[in-house]
């Protein structure tokens, strides 16, 4: 037969896999879109009755067309490898033995112990200057690179060092196939470290994507929560428009609040004569970036009637105070340690030239009144209502709660040129604004790091199954030698779920130990970034990998298991 026309079977038979495989993964592919958009609105906290099927035209096109070019161009190169490359080459290239050059064992253990020195340079550097890029010096450029040089010299040198360790063990290494299955390990590692190497670094960032992405978008719902007890505040800075009525203000100005409120309450802010500097004295204070002025800023003063007033509005329990006694109030996380600490250490505060008394050992994390970027009271001291006539006024703030029938987009148009007047000190706070602004966008955040930690995921999987077929059928012939000498089928069978799991646990392994580290740090990245304390929710990551690369495992194995009992049926 010419290579002409085995390259034109070649060619046919490689174009019907490719059309089989397209039309079954778009099937695939738009049922499970609708299930993960059904997990989106689940994780954001969006009501499932907003849930429709969606089938994008666009999308459609565009994938078949890449399909088609990646396919195409795939196409050639294999029918031009089949014309080029003899044919008694393609018949016996699955029975050339890998070509084992004499080993200098002493090179892959010093190439081991410079990896290792390579990632715990990588460790110490994002340990102390974090994980972000700085103008100041190249610590992050340098970290990087020796994480990446150390990751390369860990599976070059891992095949030779893992074959002597087990190999140290013979009552283990001489025992059934356990030669033949730490030979096959080791070979793999060897041809492949370069794979391994990419596969560790996207489950990397898998692994990190996915439980940063849903750890936010879990904080975020919570969060959401707590910080909009309110359809909307407006605050106005005494010093800038005096001690005014908001509401008289706001109907000067055609917004009729009393047309649009079921509830409405005013409070006021006072400043107290001692900063937070003084509030934190005696402690290690480390504020983010943000908070840089906040040491030398008045600490803030509510009286106990306007705080139990807000309270009211959320449908809460008041609090009581004696006279001579005092709460701290705080839900800010670059604070919050801080105040919880400064409560412990003062036992008694004078405020205003009143001495006050600690009412509980616990801070109060309510949210009294809203801003446009969260849970943002750094620390409020609740004083007794005589203690606040001796002090500064800050701010007023108007709380209020729509009717049932009330337009939130009508007050909103009517608010926006209030709150662009430079003239005036008044800024409003509205609850559907704030979704749509600042939780929508980090909700779109948090989305597109799920999605792209189970794009990598899928690759990663993909690409291991790949090389672990790929290797299981050009080692057919070796199988078939093990049943010809006496091994049994069981015995092959838990070779192949050994190699195969080794395989994929290898990478896995490495991304782990990697993603426990940066995780951290990206979280405290992440908590600075958006003003809210997360907690690292691993369960959804194992839940993921479960199905995900546990499936992609599970079904390698089974396919490698069957490639071998089909070849011992065609031998018999």
């Amino acid at each position: 037969m010419k290579k002409r026309r085995i390259s034109r079977l070649f060619a046919g038979e490689t174009l019907c896999v490719g059309v089989i495989a397209l039309v079954s993964g778009l099937v695939l592919g738009l049922l499970f879109s609708q299930g993960l958009s059904l997990v989106a609105l689940k994780l954001f906290a969006i009501e499932l009755d907003k849930f429709q099927i969606v089938f994008s035209a666009g999308a459609f096109r565009q994938t078949v067309l890449c399909f088609a070019i990646i396919f195409f161009i795939v196409m050639l190169f294999n029918v031009w490898s089949v014309t080029n490359v003899k044919l008694i080459d393609l018949l016996t290239a699955s029975r050339k033995n890998e070509s084992i050059k004499a080993e200098n064992r002493v090179l892959p253990l010093c190439l081991f112990v410079l990896s290792l020195i390579c990632i715990g340079i990588s460790a110490v550097l994002f340990n102390k200057n974090g994980i972000l890029p700085s103008r100041e010096n190249m610590s992050f450029q340098i970290a990087g690179a020796a994480l990446v040089v150390g990751t390369f010299l860990l599976f070059n040198s891992l095949s030779t060092v893992f074959i002597q360790v087990v190999g140290a063990g013979k009552g283990f290494y001489l025992k059934g196939l356990n030669t033949f299955l730490v030979r096959q390990i080791g070979s793999k590692i060897r041809t492949n470290y370069l794979v391994v190497t990419i596969v560790c670094g996207l489950l990397t960032i898998t692994i990190c994507a996915v439980s940063i992405g849903a750890s936010t978008a879990l904080a975020m719902n919570e969060l959401s929560k707590a910080a909009t007890p309110y359809d909307l505040n407006v605050l106005s800075n005494v010093s800038t428009d005096g001690d005014s009525n908001i509401s008289e203000y706001l109907a000067t100005h055609d917004v009729a609040m009393r047309d649009y409120a079921e509830n409405m309450e005013q409070i006021s802010i006072y400043e107290a004569d001692m900063t937070y500097s003084e509030l934190f004295e005696g402690q290690n204070v480390e504020l983010w970036p943000i908070d840089e002025e906040v040491s030398n800023s008045k600490v803030a003063i509510i009286p106990v009637s306007d705080f139990n007033r807000a309270l009211a509005m959320q449908g809460k329990e008041p609090i009581t105070l004696n006279d001579d006694q005092y709460l701290l109030n705080c839900n800010y996380t670059g604070t919050y340690q801080y105040v919880s600490l400064a409560l412990q250490n003062h036992l008694e505060i004078t405020i205003g030239g009143t001495t006050l008394l600690r009412a509980s050992d616990e801070v109060l994390q309510e949210t009294y009144f809203m801003t446009s970027v969260g849970n943002n009271d750094r620390g409020t001291i609740i004083v007794p209502d005589h203690v606040v006539a001796g002090l500064e006024k800050d701010i007023n703030v108007l709380l209020v709660q729509y009717k049932p029938d009330a337009d939130s987009n009508e007050i909103l148009q009517k608010m926006i040129p209030i709150g662009l007047d430079e003239a005036h000190g008044y800024r409003y706070a509205e609850k559907n604004m704030m979704y749509e602004m600042f939780y929508g966008l980090n909700a779109l955040v948090s989305f597109l790091c799920c999605y792209i930690g189970l794009i990598f995921l899928l690759i990663c999987a993909a690409l291991l199954a790949l090389k672990q077929l790929t290797e299981t059928t050009d080692n057919i012939y070796r199988y078939g030698l093990l049943q010809k000498l006496g091994a049994k089928r069981k015995q092959i069978n838990r070779t192949l779920f050994t190699q195969t799991a080794v395989f994929f646990a290898i990478p896995l392994t490495v991304a782990g130990i990697y993603s426990d580290f940066l995780i951290g740090k990206a979280m405290t990245v992440v908590e600075e970034f958006m003003n809210i304390h997360i907690s690292t929710n691993i369960g959804l990551t194992i839940i993921l990998f479960l199905i995900v690369y546990g499936s992609y495992f599970l079904a390698t194995y089974l396919s490698c298991k069957r490639i071998v009992t089909e070849q011992k049926k065609l031998e018999v």
